[in-house]
């Protein structure tokens, strides 16, 4: 972690934002102390719907204790936290007398880690920094994002994140645009995941969609091969239909085995660095 001067020093860099947002790739603009609202609806406040310590996570993560923002700058049909993931008014308001009870609460069960995730962190920066600004002794943390941010956000980052968890959800910028709607999708997050690789420790995560083996899988792993080949590569195949997936014509179904089997050999086939 950096010093508690430099920190302060980002966490005003970082409040900028709320006059002129440029967190995230959308680059909206929008003065949240006004009120005003971009795509994420995000204003100066961010809200924890829950937190909790957790076993679900990459196994050099775990115990670790997440915390859960709601807001996201993505619109993702099977999002598996569903409405909390895109209304930034669910939850409890975060500030550092939250996070010192919420992390006292977590303590006896020995947490390596403490991990922001969403919704999407990211878009919630300005107020992060501040809750962990007052903190006396803080974990580790882990950065669990959506990689939609910006370089402006990730300098923000540098230094005080310990390891980011980043999600590569498509291969192709029409997947992004029409289950997401993001533009500019791959560009953005692999340039990155280019960034965060070369701040800390960087696992890339990818969940395995129903249909999208070869349009977006099959191109993840070929960029990963030969940009980032040590990176740490964690595959997801536990895909369910969620939230909005139902009317989507191939997330409307759960994975099946055959594709996953066929998702691990490809990984190998690349000698990416597999981790569970």
């Amino acid at each position: 972690m950096i010093a508690a001067g430099e920190l302060l020093d980002r966490l005003a860099l970082a409040r900028s934002h709320w006059e002129r947002c440029g967190l995230c790739e959308h680059r909206c603009g929008a003065n949240r102390r006004s009120g005003t609202l971009g795509p994420c609806k995000a204003s100066t406040e961010a809200r924890v719907f829950r937190h909790r310590v957790e076993y679900g996570e990459e196994l050099e993560l775990i115990p670790s204790h997440l915390f859960y923002l709601s807001g996201c700058d993505l619109r993702c049909k099977f999002c598996i936290a569903e409405a909390n993931a895109f209304n930034p008014r669910i939850g409890a308001p975060l500030d550092a007398d939250f996070l010192a009870q919420a992390l006292s609460e977590g303590r006896a069960q020995q947490p390596r880690n403490i991990q922001w995730v969403g919704g999407e962190p990211t878009i919630h920066l300005p107020a992060i920094l501040s809750a962990m600004s007052g903190q006396q002794d803080l974990p580790p943390v882990v950065w669990k994002s959506d990689f939609y941010g910006t370089p402006s956000a990730f300098a923000l980052l540098d230094g005080v994140v310990d390891t980011y968890v980043g999600d590569f959800k498509f291969g192709q910028d029409w997947c992004a645009k029409r289950i997401a709607s993001v533009d500019r999708y791959f560009e953005t997050v692999t340039r990155n995941f280019v960034i965060a690789s070369r701040q800390s420790d960087l696992i890339i995560r990818h969940l395995l969609l129903p249909g999208h083996f070869d349009c977006c899988y099959r191109r993840i792993v070929e960029w990963i091969a030969e940009h980032l080949p040590e990176v740490k590569f964690s595959l997801r195949d536990g895909f369910l239909p969620r939230w909005q997936a139902h009317h989507d014509e191939d997330l409307c179904r759960p994975l099946d085995r055959a594709t996953a089997e066929s998702a691990v050999r490809l990984a190998q086939t690349f000698n990416l660095n597999l981790v569970k």
